[in-house]
């Protein structure tokens, strides 16, 4: 006996930078979709920055490119510095791509940048919900979802999971992530500099 139509076409876990595309071509597109997000809202904090040629040229077909170039600081050379000293200058303007520059735009910038363009489209996220659990259907997925300690069935074609390296999705299908980890320590830190610094230019410093 087939399965009843799938209640959505899309169901996507997980609110960052690629589950807010992917919404926003799903809204696009014309798509039943719905977007599942754990936190109670978009992060605050400046995460990941570059958005490299290419991007820019995948949100320009998406048509979302123009908040993207209004925001960014972009950057066009590359400063590898150590103790004060400039060890290589090279500059980035690729001649194949219409966007020559790296655009320099903080990751929760993105993110509400892409939240705003889903509004437009006449959609949102779904905050404070957590995928639990989903199974396998012949023409799709059944998941669990959970908001204010209440658990939801529903049924989609596809399940995508856009929930990070601790993706609950990835666990739920017993696959591992793949990589290694690095014993040297980083900070990332927002802060105000002086005017000696190129706006321009990303300068790499080393010890």
């Amino acid at each position: 006996m087939a399965n009843a139509k799938p209640d959505i076409d899309i169901l996507i876990v997980g609110a960052g930078p690629v589950g807010l595309f992917l919404a926003n071509e799903c809204a696009r597109r014309g798509l039943r979709w719905r977007i599942i997000e754990a936190r109670a809202e978009q992060s605050a904090h400046s995460k990941a920055l570059a958005i490299f040629p290419r991007t820019l040229e995948i949100l320009d077909m998406a048509g979302v490119v123009a908040p993207f170039l209004e925001a960014a600081n972009r950057v066009t050379s590359v400063a590898v510095m150590a103790q004060g000293r400039t060890l290589a200058l090279m500059p980035f303007a690729p001649e194949e791509s219409p966007y020559s520059f790296v655009a320099m735009v903080p990751q929760n910038v993105t993110e509400s940048l892409l939240c705003e363009e889903l509004r437009r489209k006449g959609g949102g996220v779904e905050y404070e919900t957590a995928f639990v659990s989903a199974d396998q259907l012949d023409d799709g997925v059944r998941a669990m979802v959970e908001h204010g300690g209440e658990l939801t069935e529903l049924s989609a074609a596809f399940l995508v999971g856009c929930d990070g390296a601790r993706s609950n999705v990835r666990k739920s299908l017993d696959l591992t992530l793949e990589g290694g980890e690095y014993p040297d320590s980083f900070m990332l830190a927002d802060i105000d500099t002086n005017d000696a610094l190129p706006a321009d230019q990303l300068q790499p410093s080393f010890r």
